[in-house]
């Protein structure tokens, strides 16, 4: 089993999702030869609680991964709480090597700069190689056309829990990343051992680059480009477990933690025709791109419509893989094995199920999906691309990194009552507001299935307000600056 997840990639990034100048690549092959979802849905529009769920199955509201920061920064002194259960645990105690590289985003310290106590090897992965404990940031430009050098204290690398290069180096990562899951994945299939391998690439977070091994250039310019080699590093990976004669023994899913970052202009992402983005909680901050390929079980070019969320994909691989779901705590996550083996029966069908999805921004309740309709309680605004071109450079060039609207609660949220409704199965876009009047059993339905969510919630403790300076990583602290770089 393999989950490779991109970063900040929009619903509209990819060919295969209807970008007209794109360039197809390997991603959109996964596309053709499985199936490919339009009603996908992260739980949130920012990576740590969007990365929470997904490894656990559950909300990030329950688990406590909200906060006023909205998510873990250098100095949060907490991360993904040791008693969640991640999918990585789960199919290690089935028997599954379980192994990660890239970006985590989960916390990395408590309350001293190496303790490490947050890591991903703490969480279920048995093997973690090169990695990105925080993230890839503006701050890490090295093209030198936004910073003149990176900064270290936002820009390190870790191997496992050893920081190896403070500030790191695009020049080679992603290719490391494809070389090092390539060995993991070898080494398993040597021992004829099932494997799960999470790959969470730094693909296509600003900063933008390309690597040395690469070089790919893109009719959309450097965000093109580094979508071209995120999706080179997956077809390596897919070539190679092809070569190993593992093809049709391996589930594979691609995804994205939200939807693209549009203030950053031509170096963002594209959410093709779904209003917003990264950050706000309209169709395209959260609803993203998902494909799952595995011959001879998923029906290659099927489309699924149905409403889907990344939480399914723990239950769906607990259930694939022989495992149980605890049975203590409430797993958000449906099995969806039945959609996706049956998926020869999904050819044809258009009609939307009536699930509710609940999307919270920190612990505000900002949305539901509900069958064919989405309601929004509050929202951010959201601007016209004409309007965010005009704080951008020429030919598209950002200016800075920003967002429009970013923290809740905040002066720039809006709140509705009665909430703004719309049919995003008609409508997309978001673009027509339905009137509340002629749709209130709706609302009495929603209504319904809030106060039936609200009473069996728990929130977790709050874990993205506290901050703590000691916890800023450093690779030497007798470095003023802390910079270093190892061999």
């Amino acid at each position: 089993m393999i989950i490779f997840l991109a970063d900040d990639v929009g619903y509209g990034d990819l060919k295969s999702y209807g970008h007209p100048t794109q360039e197809w690549g390997p991603i959109d092959d996964l596309a053709e030869e499985g199936m490919k979802f339009t009603s996908l849905y992260s739980t949130s529009s920012l990576c740590s609680p969007s990365r929470a769920a997904l490894l656990t199955g559950r909300l990030p509201i329950r688990i406590g991964v909200y906060g006023k920061l909205m998510n873990f920064y250098l100095q949060s002194p907490n991360g993904l709480p040791k008693d969640e259960i991640t999918l990585p645990e789960i199919l290690r105690d089935v028997g599954y090597a379980t192994g990660m590289v890239g970006k985590w985003h989960l916390g990395i310290n408590d309350y001293t700069p190496m303790s490490g106590v947050h890591l991903p090897h703490y969480h279920g992965f048995d093997w973690v190689g090169t990695n990105l404990p925080y993230t890839n940031v503006w701050e890490c430009d090295e093209t030198k056309r936004h910073m003149d050098a990176p900064d270290p204290f936002n820009c390190f690398m870790y191997n496992n829990e050893t920081i190896i290069q403070q500030p790191f180096s695009h020049q080679h990562l992603t290719k490391t990343f494809v070389d090092e899951a390539s060995t993991f994945i070898k080494q398993q299939t040597e021992k004829d051992k099932p494997f799960f391998l999470y790959l969470s690439f730094a693909h296509n977070h600003v900063a933008m680059f390309i690597g040395k091994d690469t070089e790919f250039t893109s009719n959309r310019g450097i965000y093109g480009a580094g979508i071209r080699e995120l999706s080179w590093a997956v077809g390596e990976i897919m070539k190679y477990i092809k070569t190993l004669g593992i093809d049709n023994n391996t589930l594979v899913f691609f995804t994205s933690d939200n939807g693209g970052h549009i203030e950053m202009c031509n170096e963002g992402g594209d959410n093709g025709i779904l209003k917003g983005g990264k950050a706000n909680y309209y169709e395209g901050g959260i609803r993203v791109p998902g494909i799952l390929r595995w011959p001879g079980q998923i029906s290659a070019g099927t489309i699924n419509s149905n409403i889907v969320s990344q939480m399914d994909m723990f239950t769906t691989f607990v259930n694939l893989a022989g495992g149980e779901t605890p049975s203590d705590r409430v797993i958000d996550g449906r099995d969806i094995t039945q959609q996706i083996l049956g998926s020869m029966k999904l050819k044809n069908e258009s009609k939307t199920e009536k699930r509710i999805l609940f999307f919270y921004c920190n612990d505000m309740l900002f949305a539901v999906r509900y069958g064919s309709y989405k309601v929004h309680f509050y929202t951010m605004p959201v601007k016209n691309k004409e309007e965010y071109a005009d704080a951008c450079g020429e030919g598209g060039f950002p200016n800075t990194m920003y967002f429009n609207c970013y923290y809740c609660p905040s002066e720039c949220v809006i709140k509705h009552d009665p909430p703004l409704i719309f049919n995003v199965d008609a409508d997309p876009g978001e673009e027509y507001q339905l009137d509340p009047a002629l749709h209130e059993l709706l609302l009495l339905e929603v209504k319904y299935l809030l106060e039936k969510h609200n009473s069996g919630l728990i929130k977790g403790e709050d874990l993205l307000s506290a901050y703590n300076q000691p916890s800023q990583p450093c690779c030497d602290s007798s470095k003023p600056s802390c910079s270093c770089n190892y061999p």
